[in-house]
């Protein structure tokens, strides 16, 4: 250490994996979302001001998502869609906190509140060459989205076709993490925070979720 050097702040949450239960519940509960399917917040231990609910299901047809953002929605913006209302959403379907890198199990979705330029979700998820596959069709990605002059609610349905791995049965854990942003003020983040780390190229630094019934 050199004297006077300058480094960056170290969260708490550093030193700190994070885990949390992801409940099983049918496609019909996906509007129904209670406290019990709400991700632990993180915000506090990120310095970081809490301004949305997430809550998370998972079934044998895949993930549901319910993403209540407590603020109004102003704008969202593609390409440069961090500097709008934007979702980004990281799965790594095994978990795989040995690896130093994204497999082909990790998956980097993009969701926005509103349709830009025709569009509204796809997937980011950049691979290293040998564990590189198709990525998913952004049409099966299903999003829906309710706005009022106070806030908005996201839904999203991420059928298991689109996740590479995705098998409960054979594996109950999920690597998950997510960065919401909006036009004015820093971004909401679960467990890893984008401000010290780029968060896609660091699964193993992603939340541990256990699928239980």
């Amino acid at each position: 250490m050199v004297l006077g050097e300058k480094f960056p702040p170290i969260a708490p949450i550093h030193f700190f994996r994070v885990e949390a239960d992801l409940k099983y519940g049918k496609e019909i509960t996906r509007r129904l979302f209670g406290k019990g399917y709400q991700l632990p917040d993180t915000s506090s231990f990120l310095g970081e001001e809490h301004f949305a609910d997430v809550a998370l299901a998972w079934h044998e047809g895949g993930i549901e998502l319910q993403m209540e953002v407590h603020k109004k929605f102003e704008e969202a913006v593609y390409p440069k869609y961090d500097e709008g209302d934007a979702i980004e959403l990281f799965i790594d379907t095994r978990d795989l906190k040995e690896a130093g890198f994204p497999t082909r199990f990790c998956h980097h979705f993009l969701i926005l509140p509103q349709e830009v330029q025709g569009v509204r979700a796809l997937e980011l998820t950049r691979f290293r060459s040998e564990d590189s596959h198709p990525l998913c069709d952004p049409k099966e990605i299903e999003v829906e989205a309710e706005m009022s002059s106070r806030e908005y609610t996201v839904r999203i349905h991420l059928p298991a076709e689109i996740l590479h791995g995705y098998d409960p049965q054979g594996f109950d854990k999920l690597g998950l993490t997510y960065c919401i942003h909006r036009p004015k003020g820093e971004s909401q983040h679960f467990a890893v925070s984008s401000k010290y780390v780029q968060i896609s190229q660091h699964p193993s630094l992603w939340a541990t979720c256990k699928l239980t019934k």
